[in-house]
């Protein structure tokens, strides 16, 4: 206990979400370790013992006789076990960082029990239970030469089967351009994550639209006053989903996309999603909302190929107690285009400066803590605020909705950004808080400095006290508003260090080549037989139908990679020819009979 907590610590100093998922996470008893006649401990896990029961640091130099790095290659190691062939691999390299991959968490908290783990640092980077699609887009690790532990690799067959293939579609994705359909709600926070989805995906190279269905968000909540009868609402509501569901459907089928995607909150519902699988293409779901304060998502999830959370940990929980496990964690993230650094003028400068900045909705938690910060240069930017009260007189825009670009100037100008996430009952923190805003990333990638409240989910992303500032109570709060201000400079290298974290791991387009790997990860083949059909030469395309070796087949090889193919082109080839007319030219002039009489 003592070896494990000396550990802790040290992984603590160099990855401390990872120290807080090992200490969280309950302790699964199904690793035996006994000892190998040198004297080092051996995991087992069943029949399976992960290094030899005799000399395993002679097995780990033996088994990486073959294995030599060349140029700026980086060492992956594909399982722990408890470690012998990493530390070979780092004695052997000792300038190089080394990434250790390891499934299961049971493993490596028996490892944090019986192995110093001082030697492996600073130097070995533990990915531990960790999806494979998140490591395959992961830009940590490139140029990389694997290294396979065998007995890891035969405990876990699957995952880093999984994990190749990964990588593979990965590749696969950034080389080939899809087709996306992104399904907007009518309003709301999602509202601008759905066109970030959509401009990210046309900046990665593939071919997105819209179904924007927000430009019929004055008819949805027209029906609210056009009756007071609650079963004429009601009523009035299915039918016009009904047609929504109707719109969206006729869109795809134009369309013809290799993925629809629908934002938390899109008009799709069961039925709509029943009728668009009819397309045979993969429908997900990004459910980028609060799943204990909206609870839709119990009547739509099992209805999605696949449903992309916020949050992980008690959701999952909830999701698999009705049945349903085709969920995925992919949090938030900015969009580069729109949040970034800018030069702001001078009357821009006076606008939008102040000491401490929020821009977003007065949710109860913030009305009750905002009092605190009165005596400071405090300015307000948002909606559904009491323009009346002392915290209301702070708002800047009189609760109009603030536009993007004033967003970007806000987090620009200010000195110190807060980032409270929203409550309807909390009146401060909320002591439960997982997911993480899209405020986070947006504010970091302008350059601000934030003050954000404590998130468990959080550390996974950005690590706090060097990337980005928390706060754990509105006491904790106000103390370090005073701190920041009065130490600006360290609040620029947080903001700064921020900012290049976010940029590199954390934007929408990470978000969406993620979310892609993952979906199309377990059916490549097909999406390559769907993308290679719609560039393939329709003579090639007939002849396939009819057979190369049939005598429509053999007729039509001679138009192989015409230009332009049509009826109109074998007429005119048929007109350039002599002698008798083949049965085959016969049928063609046939046919063009009939769609010209057609045409009359």
């Amino acid at each position: 206990m003592e070896l494990f907590k000396k550990n802790l610590e040290l992984l603590r100093s160099s990855q401390s979400y990872l120290a807080s998922r090992v200490e969280r996470e309950p302790k699964q008893n199904f690793v035996c370790v006994s000892m190998s006649i040198d004297g080092n401990p051996i995991p087992q896990i069943g029949s399976v013992s992960l290094h030899s029961n005799y000399y395993p640091l002679k097995e780990a130099k033996d088994g990486l006789s073959e294995y030599c790095l060349r140029g700026q290659q980086t060492p992956v190691v594909y399982g722990l076990g408890f470690g012998y062939h990493v530390l070979e691999i780092l004695n052997r390299y000792k300038d190089s960082k080394v990434f250790v991959i390891e499934p299961l968490m049971s493993i490596f908290q028996s490892f944090m029990e019986n192995v110093d783990l001082e030697p492996f640092l600073p130097n070995t980077q533990f990915i531990v239970s960790t999806p494979p699609p998140k490591i395959a887009t992961s830009n940590q690790i490139e140029n990389w030469l694997k290294y396979e532990h065998q007995a890891s690799k035969r405990l876990s067959y699957d995952y880093f089967l999984s994990l190749d293939k990964a990588i593979e579609t990965s590749d696969y994705l950034s080389a080939n351009p899809l087709k996306i359909l992104v399904v907007n709600p009518y309003y709301g926070g999602s509202l601008p994550t759905a066109k970030y989805c959509v401009r990210a995906l046309n900046e990665m190279g593939h071919h997105a639209e819209s179904v924007d269905c927000d430009k019929f968000a004055e008819g949805f909540f027209s029906i609210k006053k056009t009756t007071r009868n609650k079963i004429n609402e009601e009523s009035l509501s299915n039918q016009f989903g009904h047609f929504m569901g109707q719109f969206i459907a006729a869109k795809a089928a134009d369309y013809q996309p290799d993925l629809i995607l629908a934002l938390a909150q899109a008009p799709l519902t069961p039925e709509a999603i029943k009728n668009l699988k009819r397309l045979n293409i993969p429908i997900a779901f990004w459910f980028i909302e609060d799943f204990r304060t909206l609870s839709y998502w119990k009547e739509i999830a099992s209805c999605y190929d696949y449903f992309f959370t916020i949050q992980q940990g008690e959701f999952f929980d909830e999701l698999l107690s009705l049945g349903v496990n085709n969920f995925y964690y992919l949090a938030q993230g900015c969009l580069p285009e729109v949040h970034r650094e800018i030069s702001l003028p001078c009357e821009d400068i006076n606008q939008y400066s102040a000491d401490v900045s929020f821009m977003g909705a007065g949710y109860y938690n913030r009305v009750q803590s905002f009092p605190r910060l009165l005596s400071h240069d405090f300015k307000i930017w948002g909606t559904e605020w009491a323009l009346e009260t002392d915290v209301g007189s702070r708002v800047q825009n009189n609760n109009k909705r603030v536009d993007p670009v004033d967003i970007v100037k806000i987090y620009n100008a200010g000195k110190i950004n807060l980032n409270l996430h929203s409550s309807t009952f909390h009146n401060g923190v909320n002591p439960v808080g997982d997911f993480v805003n899209p405020r986070t990333f947006e504010i970091a990638a302008c350059g601000g400095f934030q003050l954000v409240d404590e998130r468990s989910e959080l550390a996974e992303l950005i690590e706090p006290g060097t990337e980005i500032a928390t706060f754990n109570s509105i006491d904790d709060l106000c103390e370090k508003v005073d701190y920041y201000l009065k130490h600006e400079n360290e609040a620029k290298s947080i903001a700064y260090q921020g900012r290049a974290r976010v940029l590199k791991e954390h934007t929408i387009q990470h978000r969406m080549h993620e979310m892609l790997t993952h979906i199309f990860t377990g059916n490549l083949n097909l999406l390559k037989e769907r993308v290679s059909s719609r560039h393939r030469d329709p003579v090639s395309y007939y002849i396939d139908h009819v057979g190369d070796s049939s005598a429509l087949g053999i007729y039509l090889d001679q138009f192989r990679g015409s230009n332009e193919f049509s009826i109109k082109t074998m007429v005119n080839r048929i007109a350039e020819g002599e002698g008798n007319l083949s049965q085959e030219e016969l049928l063609v002039l046939m046919t063009d009979q009939i769609v010209k009489s057609e045409a009359k």
